[in-house]
């Protein structure tokens, strides 16, 4: 089953986030190397100061648990540590199915998991 994490972490002492994901992009290139990653990205909110988003797309339960004791995960934890980290909410979520977004056509779809508003 497809795992997602998604979540934000909040860092203190002014605008610092793009300090945190250039000081580790090594470790998101490295993550992003994993076997099972599918996507692994920090992202800086562009109307928060202070504010950092993670998503992270994993095959599998047991791909994200390997995640979990790799080096790069460890540095990472590390490496967030040494910034003013205050607060974080970072949650995983099991992914029973995907469909596209969009039609052919480029519209959204009307239909969503064979849910409608119809």
């Amino acid at each position: 089953m497809r795992i997602i994490v998604a979540g934000w972490l909040r860092f203190g002492g002014g605008d610092v986030c793009a300090q945190v994901v250039r000081g580790g992009a090594h470790l998101i290139a490295q993550s992003r190397e994993e076997q099972g990653c599918v996507a692994y990205n920090w992202s800086v909110d562009p109307l928060e100061e202070g504010l950092m988003h993670v998503y992270e797309e994993w095959e599998s339960e047991r791909d994200l648990l390997r995640h979990f004791r790799h080096s790069s995960y460890l540095e990472m934890r590390g490496h967030l540590e040494s910034f003013q980290l205050s607060a974080f909410d970072i949650k995983l979520y099991s992914v029973a199915g995907t469909e596209p977004v969009y039609t052919d056509t480029g519209e959204p779809r009307s239909t969503l998991f064979g849910v409608s508003l119809d």
